[in-house]
């Protein structure tokens, strides 16, 4: 199947271009700009990768090599040429949750599903990390660069598909979790949800998709729920989370969400996992030190900037 993605330069479509790549799909792509993941994908051997989006170039293209699947991200606008163009065709269109979906129920895959407004990155880079350290095959998606991997991985003996499940655009409304974690809600995206009501509602219907989700008590009590037997309520107190050796206390909130679904998954005990998340690595520009004393973080709102501080 030939595949195309449109916005393949972001970190939600990248590797997932990869990904579709080591399943054996045919790959092609564009952006409107370069960027550092373009020439990522062209050391993987995808070579159709075009800087700027028209008709004529997407045309040929599909002249060429038939397209199957046009694939696009949710920066793309509907008067895009090329989407208008993949839709005059008859091509099959979607946003990349369709396309997620496929991969799931096509390799039989459970969905472990990281979702919330802050930590939802470093939470899912976790989770991947530590099956690896287990040596569990695992395939993943992570919104950033990381260095134990690609950011996007289909290991073909592996059980779970591990993914950063934004809320952007409802994004994560697509998917029927395995497990759900939520490491954190705080009303965002205000263009996508007008109201605190409309936010927290998109996360509550989140968890009624999934078949168990572990999330903390104020987040809990934020959307008005109690723990149940397919809800985990977990409580930020404890203090084997203090026994987390990781610099930051979010770094080590998020550490204690991904132990909590590992452990879930493979019965590995706690005492273990505290002690293998201790060698996590840091991740690009999540408390990132750049020299000492001196780091990058993606903290963008007042509540994302006073956890990073």
């Amino acid at each position: 199947m030939h595949v195309f993605f449109s916005g393949i330069g972001g970190v939600g479509i990248s590797p997932l271009a990869s990904i579709a790549k080591q399943l054996g799909h045919e790959v092609s792509g564009s952006d409107k700009q370069h960027s550092q993941y373009l020439d990522s994908l062209k050391a993987q051997g995808i070579s159709e990768l075009f800087v700027g989006q028209s008709v004529e170039q997407i045309d040929a293209l599909h002249a060429k090599k038939p397209i199957d699947w046009y694939v696009y991200s949710s920066a793309v606008k509907e008067e895009n040429p090329e989407l208008v163009y993949a839709r005059s065709k008859g091509i099959k269109v979607s946003k990349r949750g369709e396309f997620i979906n496929h991969v799931i129920k096509e390799k039989r895959l459970k969905l472990i599903a990281i979702a919330g407004t802050h930590g939802k990155t470093t939470t899912t880079a976790m989770v991947a990390w530590l099956f690896k350290q287990l040596d569990v095959p695992i395939s993943y998606l992570v919104g950033t660069k990381v260095s134990f991997g690609d950011m996007g991985q289909y290991e073909d003996k592996s059980e779970y598909f591990v993914y950063e499940c934004d809320e952007f655009d409802r994004n994560f409304l697509a998917f029927e979790p395995y497990i759900g974690v939520i490491s954190g809600v705080s009303w965002d995206h205000h263009e996508i949800y007008p109201t605190r009501e409309d936010y927290k509602k998109a996360f509550r219907e989140f968890i009624s998709h999934s078949k168990w989700t572990i999330l903390w008590q104020d987040d809990a009590e934020y959307l008005g729920l109690a723990e149940t037997g397919s809800i985990s309520v977990q409580d930020s107190s404890n203090i084997q989370i203090q026994h987390i050796n990781l610099r930051g206390k979010y770094n080590r909130l998020d550490g204690w969400l991904a132990i909590q679904a590992i452990h879930e998954v493979t019965n590995t005990p706690i005492e273990q996992l505290v002690k293998l998340i201790a060698g996590f690595p840091a991740l690009h520009r999540r408390m990132e030190e750049i020299v000492p004393g001196l780091y990058s973080d993606e903290a963008h709102t007042p509540d994302k900037i006073r956890g990073a501080m």
